[in-house]
């Protein structure tokens, strides 16, 4: 066994490290297995490479950064939050295997995928379009359509992800995460007509289970990070009960699998529904454990806190006030994550969370928006909501 080269860095450089590749390893597992793309869960793989050495990095400064009592006692918090970033990379690993040992996707898997709030899709940009010959932090996707550029494949070659300062070709193949709305706008900046996919009505009620667990997994992963953030007790306690809703959807969608076998002819298709389930399962699980840190009353280490800070997505906590153009509207009219590329996954309204907010909803003022997103549009979000700013129009 080759041992791997330790180079000393900070723990918040590495805390930050291994949420930015879990993050990318999630969005880019539910691509391989929406596409059913070999060459995209390989790059989960390597990811999930460089997530251990990230792990065995981390456990030796931990190690080394003990020096009493109460460090251990800090540190401890951090390993389990550490510990359950691992095992997210872990069940995504485990999710795109399905895909390398060409295990038959029940298509039921890949429409669920197209329902959920935050798409993945695959765009090969056009020679001469508007992102032809574009530097992509010029191009402010995230800020400007809320679409994150997750991989970039050029001659055989992948960036994954592409740096700030890489410029954008014709035939490149941009591996993106979004909306709908702002996957279409790409679509149309990459010049690639934009074709909505049909999704019809069978297995209807499985499908919209699996679409609502894969969000609820996500949300708790969000939410998770947001409790230790802002040391919230009532956000930790509200993963944990999210927690029992989940596995509520699993024990529901275990019966519609069973009875979806007595219609089907292959029911062995029917086995990677089940499987694609474990592994969100491990995936809310481990955003249970990140709550847990909270819920125990363990004093993070400070470096916990920089770290989030410091990630490329990031959360922030957002107070509407009474001028703001936020109040008022509904979130569907708003369209943050177009306009801003900030996702709004909670809204704190007094002693009140309102989780995966529908589009109905509406803002008053007073409420507190807690949000993921670029740090930039963040900080955009803020002045807005403290009615310092004006809302961007949408993109034409």
């Amino acid at each position: 066994m080759s041992r791997i080269k330790y180079e000393p860095k900070s723990v918040r450089e590495l805390l930050t490290k291994m949420k930015d590749v879990s993050d990318t390893m999630i969005d880019l597992a539910y691509a391989a297995l929406q596409f059913q793309d070999k060459e995209i869960a390989e790059q989960v793989r390597k990811l999930e490479a460089k997530m251990d050495e990230l792990m065995y990095e981390i456990r030796i400064l931990a190690t080394m950064s003990v020096r009493s009592t109460d460090d251990a006692e800090k540190m401890t918090g951090v390993l389990q939050i550490a510990n359950a970033a691992e095992t997210i990379s872990n069940a995504t690993e485990e999710m795109v295997d399905l895909v390398l040992r060409d295990i038959e996707i029940h298509p039921v898997i890949q429409t669920a995928l197209m329902e959920t709030e935050e798409r993945t899709d695959v765009v090969e940009v056009g020679g001469g379009s508007s992102l032809d010959g574009k530097i992509l932090s010029n191009l402010r996707l995230p800020s400007r359509i809320g679409v994150w550029i997750l991989a970039l494949k050029r001659r055989g070659s992948w960036l994954v992800p592409p740096a700030k300062n890489t410029r954008i070709r014709g035939k490149d193949l941009l591996v993106a995460k979004g909306p709908e709305e702002g996957i279409e706008i790409l679509h149309e900046m990459a010049g690639v007509p934009w074709k909505p996919r049909s999704l019809g009505r069978r297995l209807r009620k499985l499908r919209d289970a699996l679409a609502r667990m894969r969000d609820l997994s996500s949300s708790m992963v969000d939410m998770a990070y947001s409790a230790v953030l802002f040391r919230s007790r009532e956000v930790a306690e509200e993963v944990r009960e999210l927690e029992g809703v989940f596995d509520g959807l699993n024990y529901e969608l275990s019966l519609a699998v069973l009875r979806a076998a007595k219609r089907e002819k292959d029911v062995g298709k029917l086995n990677s529904v089940l499987q694609f389930v474990k592994y969100m399962e491990k995936i809310s699980n481990s955003a249970d454990l990140i709550a847990d840190v909270i819920l125990h009353g363990v004093e993070l280490h400070p470096v916990f806190a920089r770290a989030l800070e410091e990630a490329e997505e990031q959360i922030g906590k957002v107070r509407v006030s009474k001028r703001s153009p936020l109040a008022g509207h509904t979130l569907g009219k708003l369209n943050l994550e177009v306009r801003t590329g900030v996702d709004v996954f909670t809204v704190k309204r007094g002693k009140k969370y309102i989780f995966n907010p529908a589009d109905r909803v509406t803002i008053l003022p007073g409420d507190y928006l807690i949000v993921r997103g670029p740090e930039l549009g963040i900080e955009n979000l803020k002045k807005i909501a403290a009615g310092r700013g004006k809302l961007p129009p949408l993109e034409e």
